[in-house]
């Protein structure tokens, strides 16, 4: 138990990271709005202490209770546009500014220049930072420092108190209270941005490094196009989205002639050069959208997203024609013409399984294999 509860607790963190930005800003929400119910209930409770600002107290005592009410008017808001994800970035965009915003109301409870002095405001800038863009993120601080300024410097002219939850100069005295807001203004700004920006580059290190990591786990080294790992995982989502969509989806497996002749008989040297060399033609004569990956061996595997099994199957005929017409260089006087197979499925046949789509074009092209190689087959011909 004393080590399972560690791992339980950092398994959470790292699914509330893969999150999309509508679940996450829906439980930032959340939490605001228990701790408006914390700070209200506080409030009552302090509220006719001697030392307390009875008056303003009593005249704010709406607040808490509407930034509840509005919270969870923008909890259900995002339910309504969880399956709207055009609208999303605008929804989190509005909550970078309308958060912070909320956070002023807190010098009713604890002083206006504790909220950028505590770890309160730095605790919401780092979770901010790990959960959300970058832009987003500096974009709600910038609002709110700029309203912290236009607080600070209203309450150094005298048009609000230091600590309005107490009656004046309860916490600083009238004569160091203006210094110490125009010091306090100035130094934990300068404090914040400087540790924030250490956080921000720290953690923009530590996702490229495991962007780095990821994108090596799922590119095969030799052709620089993915490995199974990473075709695997892109077609799974690929289906899914697919079968939401209900557009047919094809794939086409391609797999070299005679490619255990080229290596017994070149060498493996001229393997690899073959390899790189069908890659190289794939790509060429792919859209950007397709998925295409090195599955193993001689093997290579297309996806073709939304696209009729008629389409796919004349591009998979270019492929195989500018394959053909292709050459590598051996020495001098010697050409290497290589040339391959392709199999051909779509999901109206399979049905939005990856597996049943891969074990169709798997079978025609060992139909192609076994009736002449250099052609393209589909399930039809099966």
């Amino acid at each position: 138990m004393k080590y399972s509860l560690p791992i339980y607790i950092s398994k959470a963190f790292l699914v509330i990271l893969d999150w999309d930005l509508v679940k996450k800003s829906q439980s930032i929400l959340i939490y605001a709005s228990f701790t408006a119910v914390v700070i209200y209930f506080m409030q009552i409770k302090y509220m006719y202490h001697p030392l307390a600002n009875t008056e303003l107290l009593v005249k704010l005592e709406w607040l808490y209770p509407s930034i509840f009410v509005l919270n969870t008017f923008l909890i259900l808001f995002g339910f309504f546009i969880k399956n709207k994800p055009k609208f999303h970035i605008y929804y989190v965009l509005f909550l970078s500014v309308y958060y912070p915003f909320s956070l002023l109301g807190l010098p009713i409870g604890i002083g206006l220049l504790n909220i950028l002095n505590g770890i309160i405001f730095m605790g919401i800038a780092f979770t901010a930072l790990l959960l959300f863009p970058r832009f987003v993120v500096y974009f709600g601080l910038a609002s709110y420092i700029i309203a912290y300024f236009l607080l600070s410097g209203l309450t150094v002219l005298g048009y609000l108190d230091y600590a309005m939850a107490y009656k004046p100069y309860i916490l600083l005295h009238k004569d160091v209270q203006n210094t110490q807001i125009v010091y306090s203004m100035f130094y934990t700004t300068l404090y914040a941005a400087f540790t924030i920006t250490l956080f921000d580059i720290s953690v923009e290190r530590w996702r490229r490094y495991n962007s780095k990591i990821e994108k090596l786990s799922c590119t095969d080294e030799l052709t620089n196009l993915l490995n199974r790992r990473g075709v695997n995982q892109i077609i799974d989502l690929q289906m899914q989205q697919a079968q939401i969509t209900h557009r047919e989806t094809s794939l086409i497996m391609v797999d070299i002639d005679n490619f255990k002749k080229i290596n017994d008989q070149y060498g493996h040297h001229q393997g690899d050069l073959v390899l790189k060399h069908v890659a190289d033609i794939l790509r060429k004569n792919l859209r950007a959208s397709d998925v295409i990956g090195r599955y193993g061996g001689e093997e290579f595997v297309i996806l073709l997203p939304f696209t009729l099994i008629e389409n796919a199957v004349a591009v998979a005929e270019v492929c195989r024609k500018a394959l053909e017409q292709s050459t590598i260089k051996v020495n001098e006087t010697e050409f290497l013409y290589v040339q391959a197979c392709f199999g051909v499925s779509s999901t109206v046949h399979s049905g939005f399984d990856y597996m049943s789509l891969f074990e169709q074009a798997d079978k025609a092209l060992y139909e192609a294999k076994h009736n002449g190689k250099n052609q393209v087959r589909t399930v039809h011909t099966l």
